[in-house]
């Protein structure tokens, strides 16, 4: 296969000369020039012909312009493709070699901090020992203080354990000799066991035959009451027909006295109304006696008076007639029948009076055949306090012969005692001196619990030392000096700790720069607010910025790649040796495709997209849609939007205003609301660090994120296997592109 290579700088420098001499012929064959006859010749055609000729070689120059501007810009177009092309590689290799160098300068940069951290940990080693060493020396001291006290109360518990052995030997001797008299209290207990027994027996024996007679009597007592039974269900009988009787005689004498306290009292209204005008009439009778009394001792009194007086006497004469017979008389009347019907009410109870003789009678008649009954009754209650009698009669016999033979064991007893007594009082000697030792090794016993009290807190001192010591040994394996954190470095501690780690290695660059004959490759990072390299929690730059520059013919590449996820996402930014701008989004999970799929979104300067391409699992990367051609074809002629999809907002919002926690970016809120809507939706009021005002309106699939005013600033939108959020649209994106209509505002309900 033949090999073959372009100078792409020969082809710049082509195109420059094509151009430079494009630009001198084009002085050349624009200078007018003119044929007039009398400069020519006085034939007119000779002008003529002169004039013709030269505006067809001005004519051809103008053609000839046009091929060498092609010419030219072929040259440089192709020149300058070629040499993005051949940038774009070095680009590559560059970035390699300058994340080469600092993973070298890293790793160095790591290999001596780890001897230093070596070192630290020797030193802190050190230092922990001589602590851990000097404290343990203290607890020894006051551990041996402890274990005097204990061998004092050793010797004591010794001396009791010797005590306790004399006391065992002095039972053991008083036991042999208690021997003989505890055989003779055994024969003695014996004894007296047999005449328990024998009271019992012969008391049994009373008793069953005892028990036979007061059986024969009980039963005579049953045939008795069995007898009595229909004397006494006619008793009970006769005593309920008493009861109803009483009662009946009760209701009908509170029957009669209720109606006759209801007349009486009738008649007692109407005699206080009666009384009340019978004294009015009475009163005005005292007047008119006073009236005549004034009168007749009066000299003045006429006839005419007198008879005036008199007329009154009358009119109050016929008014006290009028008064009783229409009120006083039919009221006396009335008193006189009440008080005969009172009389009257009396014969109501004779027919209750006769059935009371009945009942008498009756109960007389019972009496009479419950008299035989009643006798046989107090002779079985006789015969039974004889049997009684009788039994008590034996039981003291009984008990009388039973005292004199326990009164013979009780001497026998009280004799054993007595041989007792000595060897009781030794047994009481010894007991005493026994409670004594008992009370002596309680007192050890309570010595030992004190001093285990006092030597806890020795003991847990050790033991949390001794745990103490091995959690910070086990610290020391993993520590790392941290400048940062204001603790003195443990190398400066001592002299001559760093002795013997040699020169610090070279710091990890921040950019690269390699030069050959033909171009200049640079390779710089993004910093950070402090002037470092702004890195990812992975360790590798954010942001990497390589430039190619020729220099031969001054063309510049760069590419600007920028990370914008730990999961991969980032943007590329192409700046061609042409002055042209392209972006080249990477999305390694989009939020709609299977897993494991990518995307990849091209698009110029303005974010227009040239191109779009995919890469299904384990595949190729392939072309899914380029803008001119799919805008020449009939669909994208017939599609209203004249544009391909952006890049989702995730990749091009560089600060969204939440992160997929729903919670704001940056400095934490000052403060924060939640209100639970309708539907399991949710309402989060979020007061920023700037004092500025945030909604999160969240529902089971999407999220709206306004300000203050309820407009919408971003959409976010739950992944479909549920992993997560992620931004599907942003007021930010409206605003870069000029889209319509804005996202809108939240719902009423939301507010």
């Amino acid at each position: 296969m033949a090999r073959f290579s372009i100078d792409y700088d020969l082809m710049t420098v082509l195109a420059r000369d094509m151009w430079h001499l494009r630009d001198e012929m084009d002085v050349s064959s624009k200078a007018n020039h003119t044929f007039a006859e009398s400069d020519i010749s006085p034939r007119r055609e000779t002008a003529e012909a002169l004039t013709d000729f030269y505006g067809a070689w001005r004519k051809s120059f103008d053609q000839a312009w046009k091929v060498m501007t092609d010419l030219g810009n072929l040259l440089d177009e192709v020149g300058k493709a070629f040499y993005d092309q051949d940038a774009s590689t070095s680009v590559g290799a560059a970035e390699q070699v300058a994340a080469f160098q600092r993973q070298k300068a890293s790793s160095e940069q790591e290999a001596y901090e780890q001897q230093k951290d070596a070192l630290r940990r020797k030193e802190l080693a050190w230092e922990l020992e001589a602590r851990y060493k000097t404290r343990r020396a203290l607890l020894l001291k006051q551990q041996g203080e402890f274990q005097k006290k204990q061998q004092v109360l050793d010797k004591e518990q010794e001396a009791q354990q010797k005590r306790q052995e004399d006391l065992n030997k002095e039972s053991d001797a008083l036991s042999r000799q208690q021997e003989p008299l505890q055989r003779k209290a055994d024969e003695l207990q014996q004894k007296q066991q047999a005449l328990w027994a024998q009271e019992k027996a012969l008391r049994n024996e009373q008793e069953s035959a005892f028990q036979q007679k007061q059986d024969a009597l009980q039963k005579e007592q049953d045939a008795l009451q069995k007898e009595q039974e229909p004397l006494l269900k006619r008793q009970q009988e006769l005593q309920q027909r008493q009861q109803a009787l009483w009662a009946q005689e009760k209701a009908l004498r509170e029957e009669q006295q209720s109606a006759f306290q209801q007349k009486q009292d009738v008649l007692e209204r109407e005699q206080r109304a009666y009384d009340a005008k019978a004294d009015a009439l009475r009163q005005r009778q005292e007047a008119l006696w006073r009236e005549r009394d004034a009168l007749l001792g009066d000299d003045r009194t006429t006839q005419a008076d007198l008879d005036a007086w008199q007329k009154k006497q009358d009119a109050l004469w016929k008014e006290q007639d009028a008064l009783w017979k229409g009120q006083g008389e039919p009221l006396q009347k009335k008193w006189e029948a009440l008080q005969k019907e009172q009389q009257d009410q009396g014969k109501a109870f004779d027919p209750l009076e006769k059935r009371q003789e009945e009942l008498d009678r009756e109960r007389d008649a019972l009496d009479r055949e419950q008299e035989p009954l009643t006798k046989k009754q107090e002779e079985l209650e006789k015969r039974q306090q004889a049997l009684q009698s009788e039994q008590q009669t034996l039981r003291d016999a009984q008990d009388k012969g039973f005292e004199e033979k326990q009164a013979a064991l009780d001497r026998e007893q009280d004799a054993l005692r007595k041989e007792q007594e000595p060897l009781t009082k030794k047994w009481d000697d010894l007991q005493t001196r026994q409670h004594a030792l008992w009370q002596d090794q309680s007192a050890n016993d309570d010595a030992q619990d004190a001093l285990s009290k006092d030597q806890e807190p020795l003991l847990q001192q050790r033991a949390d030392l001794d745990q103490t010591y091995a959690e910070q040994q086990d610290k020391l394996r993993d520590y790392h000096y941290d400048p940062a954190s204001g603790e003195g470095d443990p190398l400066m501690r001592r002299r001559g700790m760093d002795d013997g780690l040699g020169d610090p290695p070279p710091p990890v660059p921040g950019g690269y720069t390699t030069e050959t004959a033909e171009s200049t490759t640079t390779v710089s990072y993004k910093l950070d607010a402090s002037g470092q390299v702004e890195v990812d929690k992975n360790g590798d730059p954010v942001e990497t910025t390589t430039t190619v520059t020729d220099k031969t013919t001054g063309l510049v590449y760069s590419e600007t790649h920028h990370a914008l996820s730990d999961d991969g996402d980032s943007v590329t930014t192409i700046r061609s040796s042409d002055g042209s701008v392209r972006k080249v989004y990477l999305d390694v999970s989009p939020a709609d495709g299977p897993a494991g799929s990518m995307e990849r979104f091209v698009t110029d300067g303005n974010g227009d997209t040239l191109q779009i391409w995919s890469k299904d699992p384990d595949g190729d990367w392939v072309l899914r849609m380029d803008k001119d051609t799919y805008l020449a074809s009939e669909a994208g002629q017939q599609d209203d939007q004249q544009f391909l999809d952006r890049p989702p907002a995730y990749l091009t919002v560089e600060n969204p205003l939440v992160g997929a926690d729903g919670r704001p970016a940056g400095d934490p809120p000052s403060q924060e609301t939640t209100t639970t809507l309708a539907d399991g939706n949710t309402r989060t009021e979020f007061t920023r660090a700037d004092g500025s005002d945030l909604k999160v309106v969240t529902t089971p699939t999407a999220r709206y994120v306004a300000g203050a005013n309820n407009e919408i600033q971003e959409i976010w939108l739950k992944r479909a296997d549920g992993t997560g959020w992620y931004l599907k649209d942003s007021i930010t994106q409206h605003v870069r592109y000029g889209d319509e209509p804005p996202l809108g505002t939240l719902g009423e309900n939301w507010r």
